[in-house]
């Protein structure tokens, strides 16, 4: 994958989770008594989208200091690519148990922004199992053409 397209999506998905993850917890608390919401789907509800917030927090630095990473040697992007692939692997039970919030019977407010926030993880799910993939499963001399051409194109001035 290009790194220009990784790093954008990286940043841009990252960010779209946390705005709505953040807008889910606001507005959990705020519509508590107009949308007949329990104290604990409340607090389910606010546990759930604070983990996906520090996932956020994680992904937004991983983005940020891509720029770093990719300008180091081989190695090192080979650890970045395996280091941000088990704590994506980590956030994949969060997935599952956000999926818990489509049988407990909410508002249908609440229902799309769980599928909003459910549509943004998987893609954020997919964007970083596709560049780990390309960062840590293919051929050698493949990955280095493509480091070699990402680098020339975006690092060299």
């Amino acid at each position: 994958m290009d790194y220009k397209d990784f790093h954008d999506g990286l940043i841009s998905l990252a960010s779209l989770l946390f705005i709505f993850s953040l807008t889910f917890i606001i507005g959990s608390i705020i519509l508590k008594p107009y949308i007949a919401l329990e104290p604990s789907e409340r607090d389910f509800i606010l546990v759930i989208n604070f983990i996906n917030i520090l996932f956020c927090f994680y992904f937004l630095l991983e983005g940020f200091r891509l720029q770093k990473v990719f300008r180091l040697e081989e190695k090192y992007i080979i650890k970045f690519g395996r280091r941000i692939g088990i704590i994506t692997l980590l956030y994949l039970p969060h997935l599952f148990i956000f999926l818990i919030l489509l049988t407990m019977g909410l508002n249908n407010l609440q229902l799309i922004m769980v599928y909003l926030i459910l549509f943004i993880e998987l893609l954020i799910i997919g964007l970083v199992f596709k560049e780990v993939y390309d960062l840590i499963f293919k051929e050698e001399a493949e990955r280095k053409l493509e480091l070699d051409k990402n680098r020339k194109l975006y690092f060299d001035n």
